[in-house]
């Protein structure tokens, strides 16, 4: 149940995730990870966001 919970903020509230853990306000872009091989992730899923000087997963 608690990654079901961690999974909808980071996907829905995802720039205020950022602002809380960070302590300044960001704006993230999700990225496409197309290159990745799917064999090493054993994660129910994967979720890239971008800004401009970093990129975070969860």
């Amino acid at each position: 149940m608690f990654d079901n919970i961690c999974k909808f903020i980071a996907e829905n509230f995802s720039d205020d995730l950022a602002t809380w853990l960070l302590g300044s306000p960001l704006s993230l872009t999700v990225l496409d990870p197309t290159e990745l091989q799917l064999d090493p992730i054993r994660a129910d899923s994967l979720i890239f966001l971008q800004s401009e000087q970093l990129i975070l997963h969860t």
